[in-house]
């Protein structure tokens, strides 16, 4: 079990999203023109506690983070209710997220996962990862989605789009992805969707810092073992690990030890029987080159 002195998967979360998103409590501090000096004094808070709190490495109950988001001007919407959320539940314990026809709780907390990392590892077997998605690809899975979905398609798309940037940032967390032969099959969209898709995941593929391995159409006894994925593995402090599950209607979050370790073993057996980075690189071309 990981040391107490540790901080669990929830509260880097809850540090992390602070430390980064729109208006939480480190840029609101900004925005306000205020030190950590001046923030703490008239929050009548040490400038320790105000600083290990930003950096997620303590925990904070309910209503006083509540206070600190109204002292900051954090308004009503999902990020304060995410942030809520997860001051709420006990640290070290799974957690779920429904998934909404909007910027939800479920995708902020999926970014900033996606941010903290150090090593991003995804399952995908009947489509291709969101990290690796071309925008028409994104609006075509949007188009046939809930009604709630489709009203809040552009922000949807552009917010998956801001997520890819992480992969092109300075210090890029490593992304490994296993992805059904199957999805490079499926049509999503037409065909010029489908064409500038393929030619996304074959740049992707002769990327050094991107590791894209196809599971075969051989390999199909495979599928059963696990529905989509993604594992992340966070840097320090703690380098701790966290699985999300892919559900119908919402994620489920695991940060449990044994859970990850089941995961991380199913996707080894994946990448074992997955074709190499050169033949995968070349089926890929091979089926965006098919009429």
């Amino acid at each position: 079990m990981p040391s107490r002195n540790i901080p669990s998967v929830r509260l880097r979360r809850i540090g992390s999203a602070l430390r980064r998103a729109g208006s939480a409590l480190r840029r609101a501090r900004e925005d306000c023109g205020m030190t950590i000096e001046t923030a703490s004094r008239r929050y009548g808070r040490s400038k320790g506690w105000l600083s290990t709190l930003e950096n997620g490495l303590h925990s904070i109950d309910r209503q006083e983070l509540a206070d600190l988001l109204d002292f900051y001007g954090v308004p009503d919407g999902p990020l304060r209710e995410s942030l809520l959320h997860l001051a709420t539940h006990d640290p070290g314990k799974n957690w779920e997220r429904i998934r909404e026809g909007r910027i939800s709780a479920a995708a902020l907390d999926l970014a900033s996962l996606e941010e903290d990392a150090e090593l991003i590892r995804a399952f995908q077997p009947c489509l291709i990862p969101g990290l690796l998605q071309v925008p028409e690809y994104t609006r075509a899975l949007i188009a046939v989605g809930s009604p709630s979905t489709r009203r809040h398609c552009r922000a949807l798309v552009d917010f998956r789009m801001r997520r890819q940037r992480v992969l092109n940032r300075a210090d890029p967390p490593r992304y490994a992805a296993v992805i059904g032969e199957a999805a490079l099959r499926y049509h999503v969209g037409d065909a010029a969707v489908m064409n500038a898709q393929m030619r996304r995941l074959a740049n992707a593929a002769r990327s050094e810092a991107i590791e894209i391995r196809i599971l075969p159409e051989a390999a199909g006894a495979y599928l059963w073992l696990a529905g989509p994925f993604d594992l992340f593995r966070l840097r320090p402090p703690g380098r701790l690990s966290v699985t999300v599950v892919e559900q119908f209607s919402k994620s489920v979050f695991v940060d449990d030890e044994a859970e990850v370790a089941e995961h991380e073993e199913i996707f080894a057996k994946l990448l074992a029987v997955s074709l190499d980075r050169g033949l995968s690189l070349e089926l890929i071309e091979r089926i965006a080159s098919t009429p």
